[in-house]
């Protein structure tokens, strides 16, 4: 197993401790743009990539579909993926129609939206079970409520975030790459979702010109 974390910073650093602390052998390859948050020792299952994290996912031959993707950057990794993957994507304001829809939204900007099942902030050894470890609620699962939105005009895509050890969670590069693969020509909300929290991004591909 591999897991590769994009982001060295605060989160960054806790998902090395974290994954460095698994039972199991894995290798981990940690991708940041700076090379002076980069440690010097490059001791233990770690080693260090100086790269953009999205163009390191974009371009590297180095990524393989089962490598495990722990996003720690503070933007929506799985749309940047896409928009650099495609030329002709671009990013679109969020639909009105989706934002009363969502529970705890910030929007983060035009095109970004933020939002959570949570209206406090999450312990960060979150374990992420069948019910809130603060509320002791049961919840349906962030992803597949945002999955089910009907948005006129645009198609909804979710790509779900799996918890790997409590706090931090990513998803296999194999399937960002069949997320990219289903978007042809039109508007898409893509969403990347645990069960509590989530980001979704609006774009448009195929039709940049005429927004």
């Amino acid at each position: 197993m591999r897991y590769i974390i994009l982001g060295y910073g605060k989160f960054g650093k806790l998902a090395l401790e974290r994954l460095s602390g698994l039972s199991e052998p894995s290798e981990i390859l940690v991708v940041d743009r700076d090379p002076e948050v980069l440690p010097r020792d490059t001791g233990g299952n770690a080693q260090w990539v100086v790269s953009d994290a999205v163009s390191f996912l974009a371009n590297s031959a180095r990524v393989r579909p089962e490598d495990v993707i722990v996003p720690m950057v503070p933007f929506n990794l799985a749309a940047a993926y896409v928009l650099a993957r495609s030329s002709d994507a671009c990013l679109i304001p969020i639909p009105a129609e989706i934002i009363g829809l969502l529970p705890n939204r910030f929007q983060v900007n035009a095109s970004n939206l933020c939002c959570s099942r949570a209206d406090f902030i999450c312990p960060d050894d979150c374990p992420e079970g069948e019910l809130c470890t603060v509320t002791g609620e049961r919840r349906e699962p962030l992803f597949a409520y945002i999955q089910e939105l009907t948005v006129p005009g645009c198609e909804v895509l979710v790509l779900r975030s799996f918890q790997i050890t409590p706090g931090i969670g990513g998803y296999t590069f194999g399937s960002l790459r069949e997320m990219e693969r289903r978007l042809t020509r039109g508007r898409y909300l893509i969403a990347t979702s645990c069960k509590c929290h989530a980001i979704v991004t609006a774009l448009v591909k195929g039709t940049c010109q005429e927004e």
